[in-house]
């Protein structure tokens, strides 16, 4: 179904878990746009309520259409983590969405992108146009180069050097965006967890003693391979600088033009106040040569 060339253009937002989808939201709102909020079940933020807002079940896609189409979306971002995949018992009732089963069902055992560009096709088959939030809110894009913290030592550099190599290699396998390293020693990949229950896991392994050192270390979060950046682009914000802190690692490096950073004010005041290296990085150079 074509959009018609006079509409006004209405931004939907399907938003996850975290701060990011409250911060897109509300600066929509600050530059004018009414924007329509389908709330992920168990996931969004109660303050979403606030704004035009409707909540479904992860897995039920047919009724995140029809919900957009009624709220006459004409765009629509797909901002914040889920951490639970949909069931499929909580699937089949749903009349609508079984529509779309052929194409879902398939994907739900495979990896976040196999299942994402599922969901991203199905709603661009209705007519409503899938950005990412970086088109919306470009603001939010993780710049290059050292962002706030102490400029990062030889050892710290051969650190964000492994862990880029580890989330490069774990995000080919489409398994998660991230990885810990202490020098050459990759101590830590993202899984179904997440970032943050990754860098706890680290606290973990320092505090029984299996790290080579009390303090140091990197972590890297990046886009993987071939990513559809309309959806799950690598996120930071306050709180990876926290955990990242508790960890005791010395630097945290980002996808530099693929990457989000929330609140990235607050972000870099507490890599300075923790003595975080902070950096916007690019996979495709070698760190030696970044600023």
């Amino acid at each position: 179904m074509a959009r018609g060339t006079d509409s006004p253009e209405r931004i939907g937002l399907i938003a996850g878990n975290g701060t990011l989808p409250l911060l897109v939201a509300e600066t929509l709102q600050l530059h004018g746009k009414n924007p329509f909020v389908v709330g992920i079940e168990g996931e969004a933020d109660p303050k979403l309520r606030a704004f035009d807002f409707t909540s479904v079940y992860t897995g039920h896609v047919g009724r995140v259409v029809s919900a957009l189409k009624a709220a006459k979306v004409t765009d629509v971002v797909m901002v914040g983590g889920v951490r639970s995949r949909p069931k499929y018992h909580r699937i089949i009732p749903d009349w609508t969405t079984l529509k779309f089963a052929a194409r879902l069902l398939p994907r739900l055992g495979a990896g976040d992108d196999a299942l994402l560009r599922g969901v991203i096709s199905t709603i661009e088959d209705v007519g409503i146009r899938v950005r990412g939030v970086h088109e919306v809110v470009p603001d939010l894009l993780a710049p290059a180069g050292h962002l706030a913290g102490p400029k990062p030592d030889q050892a710290t550099i051969q650190s964000l050097d492994t862990a880029m190599r580890g989330a490069l290699a774990l995000g080919k396998l489409d398994a998660g965006q991230a990885a810990v390293a202490i020098r050459k020693r990759l101590i830590a990949l993202e899984g179904a967890e997440g970032t943050d229950l990754m860098l706890e896991r680290v606290v973990n392994l320092r505090q029984i003693e299996r790290l080579p050192d009390n303090r140091g270390g990197a972590l890297v979060k990046i886009a993987k391979p071939g990513q559809d950046l309309r959806a799950d682009l690598p996120t930071i914000g306050p709180e990876t600088i926290i955990k990242a802190s508790n960890a005791k690692l010395k630097a945290v490096a980002v996808h530099a033009g693929h990457a989000l950073v929330a609140e990235i004010e607050h972000t870099k005041t507490l890599a300075r106040e923790h003595k975080i290296s902070l950096i916007g990085l690019d996979p495709q150079r070698l760190l030696s040569g970044a600023d």
